[in-house]
């Protein structure tokens, strides 16, 4: 294989959950430290007349940032045990960045702030597992601070059980609003409608909350994607979190490629993703060049090494469709209508992204 390349997405869902969670996390952490060197370069000047000062509040701020941190690794524990009910401990373990060696204020508060976002991550994951299979949870986890809730006076309690399991989600529907508020007006000797009434709101608390979770696993499918390109050394233009439900085109290249890019069309109707590499002209250019045969057999030899990135995260790449190199000439299309991509030698700012895999 070397031409277009037609493929079907298709996702484990919770290890592509969990393995977004850690993507998130990752990307928490790097933009902790890029918020702090700004702020660090802004504040140069002030620090060096208050140096004698801030000793005293840089001890009192490092010991607040232990104390944070290890809060946040026994919320971490908390919530990875109760994950791990649905998936094995090893896969929801691995998503935990790793804590900082030197322990400065600057890793720690950054590493906070990964790990704020990570658990996060999982207690909504663990919310619509246990929504999706009707499982009952501890209170104490279900009815979180960060949780908002939709108050519905409403005295079967059935009906209140049912909304706690979607209001990790916000607010609810109309529909399922206005139904549970029927319940609740339902007289009470009238029971036999009432049991129907709820019977037909927990299905449809079922479809939201798997409509959720799909939409879920298309977002993470997303972030994923980007990632795993991004890891792998190519330019990626911004990946949209609603690829996979909208469809789009998403262009990606290396340095060094010229005016050669990879082109990705994601057909969300027909549930296929076609890849075929792509020439920029100017504007009326329709010339052939002898490099497209090799750009073709370039891109071929790099593609498994995407394939096992995904796979790594739970994102399956399945070949339908496979052309050999020239056997359709490679498209033309105008600079002008491609995203810009640069071929200065930057730093790899996505290596702090590379966190453990969910395997």
């Amino acid at each position: 294989m070397s031409g277009p390349t037609t493929a079907i997405f298709t996702t484990e869902p919770i290890t592509a959950l969990l393995s977004a969670a850690a993507i998130r996390a990752a990307q928490a952490i790097y933009e902790g430290y890029a918020e702090a060197s700004d702020l660090k370069e802004d504040q140069t000047a002030q620090r060096k007349a208050t140096q004698a000062s801030l000793k005293i509040a840089t001890a009192t701020g490092h010991a607040a940032l232990q104390q944070a941190a290890e809060i946040a690794n026994a919320e971490f524990e908390k919530i990875a045990g109760l994950v791990s009910r649905y998936v094995t401990d090893d896969k929801v373990s691995t998503t935990r960045p790793q804590l900082p060696k030197d322990h400065n204020e600057l890793q720690l508060a950054a590493y906070v702030r990964g790990m704020q976002v990570l658990i996060g991550e999982l207690r909504s994951i663990l919310l619509s597992e246990s929504a999706l299979r009707m499982d009952n949870l501890d209170p104490e986890t279900v009815l979180h601070p960060d949780i908002p809730h939709t108050v519905i006076a409403v005295e079967e309690s059935a009906v209140q059980r049912l909304l706690a399991r979607i209001a990790h989600l916000g607010e609810p529907p109309q529909d399922i609003f206005d139904l549970a508020k029927t319940i609740s007006d339902t007289p009470y000797p009238d029971s036999e409608r009432a049991l129907l009434l709820t019977t037909e709101l927990r299905i449809r608390i079922q479809q939201f909350v798997e409509a959720k979770h799909k939409q879920s696993v298309q977002d993470a499918t997303a972030c994923i994607l980007q990632q795993s390109l991004l890891d792998l050394g190519y330019q990626v233009e911004d990946i949209s979190s609603t690829l996979f439900v909208e469809g789009g085109v998403v262009h990606f290249r290396r340095q060094g490629w010229d005016n050669y890019m990879v082109r990705m069309r994601v057909d969300p109707k027909a549930g296929t993703t076609n890849f075929n590499v792509i020439r920029s002209v100017e504007t009326h250019a329709n010339e052939t060049s002898v490099l497209d045969h090799l750009a073709e057999d370039r891109w071929c030899a790099e593609f498994p090494a995407l394939l096992k990135a995904l796979d790594i995260r739970g994102v399956h790449l399945n070949v339908t469709r496979r052309l050999e190199a020239g056997e359709l000439p490679v498209q033309l299309v105008q600079k002008n209508k491609l995203p810009e991509f640069s071929d200065a030698d930057t730093t790899n700012h996505n290596k702090i992204l590379k966190s453990r895999e969910i395997k």
